[in-house]
């Protein structure tokens, strides 16, 4: 079975030392798709919480430790008000339906386990299956 793999799983993904925004901007447009073009308040919303950052850099790691992906996105989840911010990643994959909610699973309660609850649930991590 050939596997497609985006430049993110190519690159080298450094132990999570503060950075600056350039810096998080310059990860986030070479790991992630921005659909909505929202790079700017992305940034500004990861940036205010340093474990949501640690987050952020370590992310296209832990998912690829999981599974082989075509791309990943992230932009801000559309279901909830503007009093209560929340970021979507989806994760687009090849996988079947009930691998990729396993997988789901797994990535979410990973995120809760390295990482502080409130910053781990500004983050919602979805499987796209196609």
């Amino acid at each position: 079975m050939m596997q497609k793999f985006q430049k993110a799983n190519h690159i080298f993904i450094p132990s999570y030392e503060k950075t600056s925004t350039m810096s998080l901007k310059n990860f986030i447009m070479n790991n992630f798709l921005i659909p909505d073009n929202d790079l700017e308040r992305i940034c500004e919303f990861i940036s205010k919480d340093n474990e949501l950052e640690k987050i952020i850099f370590q992310l296209p790691f832990l998912i690829q430790r999981e599974i082989s992906y075509d791309k990943l996105q992230i932009k801000f989840y559309d279901e909830f008000q503007e009093d209560y911010l929340q970021l979507e990643v989806l994760i687009s994959t090849s996988t079947d339906v009930v691998t990729s909610l396993k997988i789901e699973y797994t990535l979410e309660r990973e995120l809760y386990d390295l990482f502080d609850s409130n910053s781990a649930d500004k983050l919602l991590v979805i499987m796209q299956c196609h």
